[in-house]
């Protein structure tokens, strides 16, 4: 296996970290500027929700054929035609075309961030990290995009203001502005692909060149294969537990307000504070896992979510605010280190290097299955207590903690597995190496 100076994978590992956080604000607009976004091209709440639900169900269709495409064609020019085509589609974007038509717009931002750029990415991350690197530049992945991503969140609210000022009601000046918002992302993006394109390939060449002595499977004969590995069950299964304390995240909102009858500017404080737990957990988790073992701090990670949770939801309304707050903080935290720290286990499941971009999209089709699940769930529960919004919240966060417990269990059971492995692989060579020396006495 070919070996790359250290200061050159970090400097390819950030460009990666760049465009992993610059693709999706592009794409999710809607976070920052959903009011502008409905002003602008004069459309509903009920429709831009629409466009947003037919790219999840595109994301979680893309996810397996992203994972062929990126075993199929090398992965520097699959996330520069990302970028690419994500920011020259987001210049279409930018002139405000009748709404009919971001239909359109939202199919090829799915292709674009998920079909030939999300398996892609982990895969170049996967092929970019040794062995006893993984979890560090996972959690740098992860912690990293929060950074980007909130870095760019904050230069587009500032360009925008700029145009529109304090008054904010002149859809000439909202329009320009939204516009020079756009700019600026597809901007970054254009920037990022070429230099990708200059940069990332020559040693992810070499490596593939490597692995050429592998045999050529098709993708359903790959998929066979992945599914004989147990590990990958496992971290299908912890990813899809992980990623369901993660979505706890949306409903810390109204939680505070509604338990504890938090303001709105206050509880938009904390959920801040939680964002910018990120770069915190993705960081330092990955350093904890490469040190202590990565299924280890995962397992640790999902436990002290859930039971987080599990707090808040017993907790009382009109108990200790400040207490309360650092819980959520913390139930923050712990949540990104499972982020920076589930995908560093791919390493471990033995997946051939030839199929690891099947293996990537096929471990995301379960373990981001929580996009469309829950939603579902949640809106049961709501629908169920009613006018009890604080009641549904506690059954809620209730109902997560139960997943992240199992999630917690599988975890730790993945540990197993590899020590298992470990131990019968060195027994096997123990044999083989008996059996050499008894072969050498006896001639």
């Amino acid at each position: 296996m070919y070996k790359t100076g250290h200061s050159k994978k970090i400097f390819q590992l950030v460009l990666l970290i760049l465009a992993g956080g610059s693709i999706y604000p592009l794409v999710y607009l809607r976070q920052n500027f959903e009011a502008t976004i409905l002003q602008v091209f004069d459309m509903s709440n009920a429709e831009l929700a629409n466009l947003y639900s037919m790219l999840g169900i595109i994301f979680v269709i893309g996810y397996l054929p992203s994972g062929w495409l990126a075993d199929k064609f090398p992965t520097k020019y699959m996330i520069t035609f990302s970028l690419a085509l994500t920011a020259v589609t987001g210049l279409f974007y930018a002139q405000i075309p009748d709404k009919s038509t971001l239909v359109y717009v939202f199919l090829v931002w799915g292709f674009a961030s998920v079909f030939t750029f999300w398996s892609a990415l982990l895969k170049a991350v996967n092929l970019l990290a040794e062995k006893n690197e993984e979890g560090r530049f996972f959690g740098a992945l992860d912690g990293g995009r929060g950074v980007v991503e909130a870095a760019l969140a904050t230069v587009a609210v500032g360009i925008f203001a700029a145009f529109v000022g304090d008054g904010g009601s002149d859809i000439t000046d909202t329009t320009a502005g939204f516009q020079a918002v756009v700019y600026m992302y597809c901007a970054v993006l254009i920037v990022l692909a070429v230099v990708l394109f200059f940069v990332l390939s020559s040693d992810e060449k070499m490596k593939a060149e490597e692995t050429h002595a592998e045999p050529v499977e098709s993708p359903f004969a790959a998929v066979r294969r992945i599914l004989k590995i147990r590990e990958v069950w496992v971290l299908m299964f912890a990813l899809f537990c992980g990623y369901t304390l993660f979505w706890a995240y949306y409903y810390f909102s109204g939680y505070l307000t509604t338990n504890h009858s938090v303001t709105p500017v206050a509880a938009g404080v904390v959920t801040v504070v939680v964002m910018w737990m990120r770069p915190i957990g993705g960081f330092g988790g990955g350093y904890l896992a490469d040190k202590l073992g990565k299924s280890r701090v995962l397992s640790a990670a999902m436990l002290a979510a859930a039971v987080g949770l599990i707090g808040l939801a017993l907790m009382p309304g009109g108990f200790a605010i400040g207490l309360v707050y650092v819980l959520v903080v913390l139930v923050g935290l712990f949540v990104y280190v499972i982020r920076g720290v589930y995908w560093s286990l791919l390493e471990d499941c033995r997946v051939p290097v030839a199929a690891t971009g099947i293996a990537i999209g096929l471990i995301s089709l379960v373990g981001y299955l929580p996009d469309i699940v829950l939603p579902q769930i949640s809106a049961a529960i709501y629908t169920a207590y009613g006018d009890d919004v604080a009641g549904a919240n506690n059954l809620y966060f209730l109902i997560t903690a139960g997943i992240g417990l199992v999630g917690a269990v599988a975890a730790a059971y993945f540990a197993v597995l590899v020590k298992r492995r470990k131990v019968a692989e060195a027994g096997q060579a123990g044999s083989e190496h008996a059996a050499a020396s008894a072969n050498t006495t006896g001639s």
